[in-house]
């Protein structure tokens, strides 16, 4: 491939991203170079980062806010301007007001982390080194004969060879194989995109998050066991990309077991899924609001408080039971929103609701509280005798 390398330029708060980054391209055969913080700090970091750049066929330009603002990113992307280098710019973060230079290139949108596009980010450097990928899988040029025979067959028009080389790659113990099985779960074909991302997140014992966007996928699956299995993985894997689609599922999939298991799995995800859970709280169909209270019961998150109290005086005996059980769970964690709402709510219902909770909790610092709140409230209500 030569030995002229990507120039990656970011803002050091992107440290994860970037590293990210960088093994994508490494596992697709690129040579990287970065700078880092030492490097700015030396009094010759300016000559350094031009030789580098120089020596550069293309600069990747990780864009957030922090890098707008960052005089040595601007500094980098200009020079590679200058000195005739390709810039290629990744959005990671929605950034307002890029310079005029920067808008007049195409960027590529790393905002939506389910869907990074990391197939399109490394054609665009093949097709800058005059090379050009042959397949819908990148595969780096000194990757195992193996791997890329299996690479060609997951273009086969053969469903069972693409499915035999989804195999093979998982069973790889190498790391074009694993980049390659990545690069899989964005493919054209919707059967190896959601095969990929099953075969991806057992392979990484669901630590993976790279699974996620085949997973969504098969969430859409006709096949009920597979839209099962998705929603247990997204679980598993605990990324709140997954949140909104599980939502969907959970509150519109046509089976009740699959419901379920979109319930339980936005349950593992914990603290991202409590908005959307809390808004399910308040849909018109029970068994949805059942669902949204028992994910809640189960990850004790502060946040869903307040929606929680609200569904104990649900008009169904069921929700109503599995919102106390929530709130229950909880225990001292809910004292101080309990007393909050108690206190401030102008529903006399939800007032007294978490009154009740707050007894059954039976936290001093809760029984007290209740004890001054029906003291105020029986001044207010007879006067001053």
């Amino acid at each position: 491939m030569g030995s002229k390398h990507v120039f990656v330029s970011y803002k050091h708060e992107e440290q994860d991203f970037v590293e990210m980054l960088i093994r994508q391209l490494e596992a697709a055969g690129f040579p990287v170079w970065i700078d880092t913080e030492q490097l700015r700090a030396g009094e010759n970091w300016r000559e350094q980062i031009n030789f580098a750049i120089q020596d550069a066929f293309a600069l990747i330009l990780v864009i957030s806010p922090d890098a707008k603002r960052s005089e040595y990113v601007t500094y980098e992307w200009a020079f590679a301007q200058g000195a005739g280098i390709k810039v290629i710019p990744l959005l990671l973060k929605p950034t307002e007001k890029l310079h005029p230079q920067l808008d007049m290139l195409q960027y590529l949108d790393f905002t939506d982390r389910a869907r990074p596009p990391w197939d399109k980010l490394l054609r665009r450097l093949w097709e800058l080194q005059g090379e050009q990928q042959p397949h819908s899988v990148v595969v780096a040029r000194d990757a195992p004969a193996a791997v890329k025979s299996a690479v060609v067959a997951l273009d086969s028009h053969n469903a069972e060879e693409r499915r035999s080389a989804l195999k093979s790659l998982a069973q790889m113990n190498h790391p074009t194989a694993y980049a390659a099985l990545v690069g899989a779960v964005q493919h054209p074909m919707r059967d190896v995109r959601v095969d990929a991302a099953f075969l991806l997140a057992k392979q990484t014992e669901y630590k993976d998050a790279a699974a996620v966007p085949g997973l969504l996928d098969a969430l859409n699956d006709e096949d009920a066991r597979i839209r099962s299995a998705a929603c247990k993985a997204l679980g598993d894997i605990g990324d709140g990309a997954a949140v909104t689609d599980l939502l969907r599922v959970m509150v519109k999939d046509s089976d009740s077991n699959i419901r379920w298991q979109a319930t339980g799995a936005l349950g593992k995800i914990g603290a991202a899924a409590v908005p959307g859970l809390c808004e399910a709280l308040r849909d018109e169909d029970w068994k949805v609001r059942r669902s949204a209270a028992e994910a809640l019961w189960s990850m004790h998150e502060p946040e869903a408080i307040p929606a929680l109290t609200e569904a104990l005086v649900d008009k169904n005996d069921v929700v109503r039971q599995a919102a106390a059980g929530a709130l229950e769970a909880m225990g001292a964690m809910a004292v101080t929103g309990l007393i909050e709402i108690m206190k401030t709510t102008r529903e006399a219902g939800i007032s007294r609701a978490a009154a009740d909770m707050l007894n059954k909790i039976g936290s001093p610092v809760g029984i007290e509280a209740v004890k001054q709140w029906n003291a105020s409230r029986g001044t207010s209500r007879f006067g001053a005798r």
